[in-house]
């Protein structure tokens, strides 16, 4: 059946545990200990807090928690495992519920890698339980990994707010003259000069429709251009204008293109693409323009010495490896093939005895058979005669 544009599927999957619908209802309610915050009222200059604007608060995607026991989501990926089309952007919202449950992921930790393995190995089960994965083995794990990364940051954007409502709290704001906080934020508003007009869609997700309206792999200078213009196609600002104008002169020549087949969504990059032309070379841990997942260390043309020889160590390994399973094969074939002559000559011996065998039977047949006559005339002519 369909539902909000998904797809989903009854399938026979073992029941596990999952939260009911009143954890779903106070997903995001942790306790806080009183103690730790500070009572306006009791301080040396009590302020008046300044009212808080009516919102619709967080996502609470219950249509999924609430999904019957053996049905799950298809989750389309690209080929990076990115997660594409109105599943994807669902399945990237859901997992910010996670990291919103306390008794899936507790606060109490310092860091996600102090995070103990057993919250996430059920994170995952449930994870399994309401979504459709690829079955490869390899490609599972890595979707593990991207998806227990998005909740790693997901929860530490929520303990960053927790501490934010409920520890630093608002009175230092209170005295700040309201003209001089505008101008502060307006400030900080200018310094983002490379705003794009994406919203809260994933970069996987328009550079797929992309693909299927020009039948061709598109790169991440090709999302840039369409992601920093307006719906009349006028760039953001005068610094996007800039950038187009360069992308676009350097795209003329179809040998700057990234060359890539994926279709399935994925930004081609190169670590000398004409994005990396025109905006400079990437930093480690994250590619620009590509959304979230790939790393510069992913690509197979970036070339650093200790990648390169950890790259070169995996693969005299898995040659090794290769090496030692022709051998054992040929080995193996070696001793088929001796066995196979040693029947071939057991089998000839014995057909030899065979035809030994008929032969003298036949032989000792033709013997018995003969006339006893001849030996009778011949007894006979040593009698006497009577005459």
């Amino acid at each position: 059946m369909k539902m909000r544009g998904l797809v989903i599927r009854d399938v026979s999957v073992r029941s596990s545990q999952q939260p009911s619908n009143e954890d779903v209802d106070h997903e995001s309610q942790q306790e806080i200990g009183q103690s730790s915050t500070v009572n306006p009222s009791n301080a040396p200059n009590p302020v008046v807090p300044l009212p808080v604007r009516a919102t619709r608060g967080a996502s609470k995607y219950s249509f999924i928690w609430n999904l019957p026991e053996n049905h799950k989501i298809e989750l389309p990926l690209t080929s990076s495992n990115q997660p594409i089309k109105k599943a994807g952007r669902n399945f990237t919202g859901w997992l910010g519920t996670i990291a919103r449950k306390p008794q899936l992921c507790p606060i109490k930790y310092k860091n996600w890698t102090r995070m103990p393995d057993e919250f996430k190995e059920e994170i995952w089960d449930i994870l399994q339980s309401k979504w459709i994965f690829p079955e490869e083995p390899a490609r599972l794990e890595a979707i593990k990994n991207r998806t227990l990364s998005l909740i790693a940051k997901s929860w530490r954007n929520y303990k960053s707010t927790l501490k934010k409502k409920y520890f630093l709290g608002s009175g230092n704001r209170a005295r700040v003259p309201p003209n001089d906080l505008a101008l502060e934020n307006k400030n900080s508003r200018s310094k983002q000069t490379n705003v794009h007009t994406g919203g809260s869609k994933n970069f996987a997700s328009y550079a797929e429709e992309m693909v299927t309206a020009l039948g061709h792999p598109v790169d991440r200078a090709d999302v840039y251009v369409k992601l920093h213009r307006h719906k009349d196609g006028t760039p953001v600002n005068t610094i996007a204008e800039s950038n187009i104008e360069k992308i676009n002169e350097l795209l003329s020549e179809s040998s700057n293109r990234v060359q890539s087949s994926d279709l399935t969504g994925s930004i081609a990059w190169a670590p000398d693409d004409v994005y990396a032309q025109v905006f400079g070379n990437e930093r480690n841990g994250r590619v620009r323009g590509v959304g979230f997942g790939p790393t510069p260390s992913m690509h197979p043309a970036k070339s650093t010495p200790a990648i390169a020889q950890v790259r070169s160590q995996e693969r005299d390994a898995e040659v090794t490896q290769l090496k030692n399973q022709v051998a054992s094969l040929t080995e193996k074939m070696s001793r088929y093939e001796n066995m196979e002559e040693r029947m071939t000559q057991l089998m000839q011996l014995v057909q030899n005895q065979q035809n030994h065998s008929s032969e003298a039977s036949r032989g000792g047949f033709s013997l018995d058979q003969q006339s006893p006559t001849p030996y009778r005339s011949q007894a006979s002519s040593h009698q006497e005669t009577n005459i």
